[in-house]
């Protein structure tokens, strides 16, 4: 039985749950037998009166008791699955095979999300799936981004973007989606096995932390080859091999060497753009999507702390925002409370945006993305060419380098002068980004209208967070990587590729997903929809 909504204040630790419980209830705490918290929310909305607000599963002693309280509506029974879930359900318990074994074992491309946990269900159904990743294993792919903060040079496939645990590993490593799938519970019960913390399992805005988020993924990979799965690191696909009917049967790595496969997951991130150039050049479908573009802006977390929690800043966990300015479509993105600006950055001589926290979101600043959506229409002259997207990214991150002074500095301006139109003091410009800030107008990185879109987002902001838009508001960017320019056509049922038998397009890369939840659920998907289709290779 769960009782919803039982008040908890601010301060107040679990340890009060049973007595609560009870009292709510109206029995006595040895009445009860196991109270567990299965969802807490911080209810910040009156300033005032800032508490927790929990769903709570609680077992009744008495069944009779527990009865009369579910007819008074004061507990209520856990939800049944609904029908339209039964396909997740198979990949939870069991997804039935096909008759037709593959030819060899499936390829993965890609070890984000959507790779590594559909290598997860293959490699636990016996399918021995191949990970191929272009970029390097946790550890040196951290060693390496820390040289290139500190100052070193840009390796394109050792950096932000590129490495195991994709794009992800360098983020809040938020897991907050919106699916009612119980994929999300089996994504959240894999995580927390492989040592992320239990609480993201009951967290209403869960998240797990760059930090921990590192550890957690060198304890999945040991596990996922422990079911059978392989991993091969610096591995860059370059082609697939193709047969006489378009089907793909393999893949070419840089260098040249040819790897079979009975299937190709393709799960390759949403920056892989020298993939989606050689995936055209072979005829797969590829069309433009909308994509999320904008600037990214920052602010003392104090300052966020004083708007959002009032007199209890300081005293509870770093606040965070979710803003949207419906009128001129302009949003908050992956809002990153007590984090750190970094530079999401692929391919030499381009400059772009992202944030990240850690687990105990304590770095003193608070960054968001300000975002609006990029329609094809707007930017390709209603052409439709699948890569238009990717070219107006390099446009702007381009001129982004270029303003920043061609060193990996951001170029910066405060959010005052932006809504002035004028240049920032450089002596004025602070910011949790590593590599500098060199004062510039912003509006330069931003595609006709976003600047205006974003000028008056801003405005009403800071209505909302007073000071957003002030002098303490640092704006930064292109933000041009909340989401993939490229959509990778593909089966309803089947998920596969359109006019590419054999190839599995899924995850970000694919546009299909926007997270680390949603891409993992995707990738689980067109795992299972493999295994219906074909047996293990003999």
């Amino acid at each position: 039985m769960v009782l919803e909504n039982l008040r908890l204040e601010a301060l107040e630790g679990e340890e009060v749950l049973p007595a609560r419980v009870a009292a709510a209830l109206g029995l006595r705490p040895e009445d009860l037998g196991r109270v567990e918290v299965v969802r807490k929310a911080l209810d910040a909305r009156r300033k005032r009166d800032i508490h927790w607000r929990l769903h709570v599963a609680v077992e009744v002693a008495d069944a009779r008791e527990a009865e009369r309280l579910v007819r008074a509506g004061r507990l209520r029974r856990p939800e049944r699955a609904r029908t339209k879930d039964a396909p997740d359900l198979e990949v939870v318990d069991g997804v039935p095979h096909g008759a037709e074994p593959l030819g060899a074992p499936p390829v993965v491309v890609g070890s984000g999300p959507a790779g590594l946990f559909a290598a997860w269900l293959l490699a636990r159904e016996g399918y021995a799936p191949l990970v191929l990743e272009r970029g390097p294993a946790v550890g040196p792919r951290v060693r390496q981004v820390h040289a290139f903060d500190r100052g070193g040079p840009h390796d394109p496939e050792a950096n932000i973007l590129f490495g195991e645990g994709g794009a992800g590993t360098f983020s809040d490593g938020k897991l907050t989606t919106r699916t009612r799938s119980p994929l999300v519970g089996l994504v959240h019960d894999l995580l927390v096995a492989a040592k992320a913390p239990p609480e993201i399992k009951v967290a209403s805005k869960p998240h797990v932390g760059t930090d921990r988020l590192r550890a957690v993924l060198v304890t999945l990979r040991r596990q996922l080859e422990a079911l059978g799965a392989r991993f091969r690191f610096g591995a860059r696909v370059e082609e697939l091999l193709l047969d006489g009917e378009g089907a793909a049967r393999g893949v070419r790595l840089e260098g040249g060497e040819e790897v079979p496969a009975g299937a190709v997951l393709l799960g390759i991130g949403h920056s892989a753009r020298d993939t989606y150039e050689r995936l055209h050049a072979q005829g797969v479908l590829l069309e433009p999507k909308p994509f999320q573009l904008g600037l990214r802006i920052e602010h003392p977390q104090e300052l966020i702390d004083r708007a959002q929690l009032g007199p209890l800043a300081g005293q509870l966990p770093a606040a965070e925002y979710v803003l949207n300015h419906r009128r001129r479509g302009v949003y908050s993105f992956c809002m990153c409370p007590g984090g750190t600006i970094m530079a999401s950055v692929s391919e030499p001589g381009f400059l772009c945006t992202n944030g990240m926290s850690r687990r105990r979101r304590d770095s003193g600043w608070a960054n968001s993305g300000l975002m609006v959506t990029c329609d094809p229409a707007t930017f390709d002259g209603g052409r439709g060419h699948p890569l238009a997207g990717v070219e107006l990214q390099r446009r702007l991150e381009a001129r982004a380098f270029a303003l920043g002074g061609g060193d990996y500095r951001l170029p910066a301006q405060r959010a005052d002068d932006f809504l002035r139109a004028r240049r920032s003091d450089p002596a004025g410009l602070r910011s949790s980004y590593p590599r500098g800030l060199r004062s510039a107008d912003v509006r330069e990185v931003l595609p006709p209208g976003a600047a205006e879109a974003i000028a008056a987002a801003l405005r009403a902001f800071d209505r909302r967070i007073p000071g957003y838009a002030g002098g303490a508001g640092l704006l930064v960017g292109p933000e041009s990587r909340g989401s993939a320019p490229v959509r990778v056509p593909r089966h309803e049922r089947t998920r596969v590729a359109l006019r590419t038998p054999g190839l599995y397009p899924m995850g970000e890369g694919a546009g299909y997903a926007g997270g680390i939840v949603s891409a993992a659920i995707d990738g689980l998907r067109s795992a299972a929809a493999l295994v219906r289709a074909r047996a293990p290779a003999g």
